[in-house]
């Protein structure tokens, strides 16, 4: 059995990976996917649409249908640029329920709560007077 022996060498495995970004349908696919919040933006701050519902229901919406409506009518001319921005449409939808959820909240809460994770560091001389003026302010952090 021979072995194969891959005679690549240099930044010729270099060039194969960065040439993959450089391509036409890739560049026009990451394009729809940043247009498509800008687009939502745009039509949302120009014609201002009714309200559907809560907030944060009608701007998940609008974020859906306006860059969906545009992938239709660019998917002709670019199937790349319609693809995302389709999927620059579903990721602006999802990032717009995720503060609203009260699972985050839940598990995230003690953790995104100043009060609660560095505010002893942030602000170590709030309390001197509690430990005392003997002590330097430096050793104070976590006098409560």
């Amino acid at each position: 059995m021979k072995i194969r022996v891959n005679r690549r060498r240099g930044f010729a495995g270099a060039k194969g990976f960065v040439s993959q970004f450089t391509k036409k349908e890739n560049l026009s696919l990451a394009g729809g996917v940043l247009l498509a919040p800008i687009a939502t933006g745009f039509v949302t701050k120009t014609l201002n649409p009714p309200a559907i519902g809560a907030p944060n229901v009608s701007k998940a919406i609008y974020s859906l249908l306006i860059p969906g409506l545009a992938a239709l009518l660019t998917r002709r001319f670019s199937p790349s640029l319609a693809t995302g921005m389709v999927i620059g449409g579903i990721s602006n939808a999802i990032l717009g329920f995720v503060p609203q959820l009260q699972a985050s909240n839940r598990f995230m809460g003690e953790y995104l709560d100043p009060r609660r994770s560095m505010g002893a560091y942030i602000a170590p001389r709030q309390n001197m007077g509690a430990m005392g003026s003997s002590i330097p302010a430096a050793f104070n952090a976590w006098a409560k």
